[in-house]
């Protein structure tokens, strides 16, 4: 029996027992386990159920949630904290801890595998070994990737929805309301998005008491964005000192606002260097073609001068 044989046979294995596992998920979840269910509606936390954001997270949640107890024993202190928060900057704190993501990192990988295998096999190409760890490997760090995305999305808007909140909150400063009463009136008007859901996060700590430099430093370290680590610092600095913060917000907003400015002139000029790769390889290849390419045939087909250079063909 070649190798070819034994690999097919283990695929489809495994094939098999991912589609057995997939329909007792299924039969499970539609008769759910109603001892459990009587449980969590006597101690009230029939809601403590986490609301996934998206679907394939709610998909894969029954497979990799079974993998957490072995994760579990794993020792690994600095790659949870490290996972943690790049989760808080991310914003999907809500969504898994570090040992479910672990799983969801080896339920990709295997869900991943077998929808590759399936289009491969579909188009007619084999499955080697190299392109199955190849595959293996894509699947596995993919939700690496996803969150690595989601926390660069997640710090550009609150990047781009900084200066106008800053001055609303200068606004707020200068017409005589303190931090507190001044940081609601921001969450009342500004727009939706992460830098809301962050000023909502730092009023709920004040209104439970904690100081106003350790609240501004928590926000600081859930976002883990330079400009708003800049910005708590000068808060921060400003309140030891006893100076009033009116000024110091103002000249932050117009700082950040110049920022903005610098980096879209740097984008900008980054952007036509950029335009020269498909200028050189794509444009200009089909412009001289288009204009050449007449001349050419006309000299092949039709001018006798070139015949006879060829030797009269």
């Amino acid at each position: 029996m070649s190798f070819n044989d034994i690999w097919q046979k283990f695929l489809l294995l495994l094939g098999m027992a991912s589609v057995g596992y997939l329909t007792f998920q299924m039969v499970k979840s539609i008769f759910p386990d109603t001892e459990l269910l009587a449980a969590q509606q006597r101690l009230g936390v029939e809601s403590a159920v986490r609301q996934y954001r998206h679907w394939s997270l709610k998909m894969l949640s029954p497979f990799y949630r079974l993998l957490v107890p072995r994760i579990q024993q794993i020792k690994m202190p600095l790659y949870r904290q490290e996972k943690k928060s790049l989760f808080i900057a991310a914003g999907l704190s809500d969504q898994f801890d570090p040992d479910e993501f672990v799983g969801l990192k080896v339920a990709s990988m295997i869900v991943f595998f077998i929808l590759a295998w399936l289009m491969l096999v579909q188009f007619g190409y084999s499955m080697g070994f190299f392109k199955a760890v190849i595959l293996l490997a894509i699947g596995f760090f993919l939700p690496d990737f996803v969150v690595w995305d989601t926390k660069n999305k997640r710090q550009k808007s609150v990047f781009r929805q900084l200066p106008s909140v800053l001055d609303l909150l200068t606004l707020s400063v200068e017409a005589g309301l303190d931090f507190i009463a001044a940081i609601s009136r921001v969450i009342y008007f500004a727009k939706d998005g992460p830098l809301k859901d962050e000023f909502n996060q730092m009023l709920k700590e004040l209104q439970l008491g904690t100081v106003r430099a350790d609240a501004l430093r928590n926000m600081a370290d859930r976002v883990q964005l330079p400009a708003l680590s800049s910005f708590a610092t000068i808060l921060i600095q400003a309140d030891q000192m006893g100076g009033s913060i009116g000024p110091v917000l103002r000249a932050q907003s117009d700082q950040l606002r110049n920022s903005r400015f610098q980096i879209a002139e740097r984008e900008g000029a980054k952007a036509t260097q950029k335009l020269l790769i498909p200028l050189v390889f794509c444009i200009l290849p089909s412009v001289f073609i288009v204009i050449l390419g007449p001349v050419i045939c006309d000299i092949f087909y039709n001018q006798s001068w070139f015949k006879d250079f060829l030797g009269g063909k």
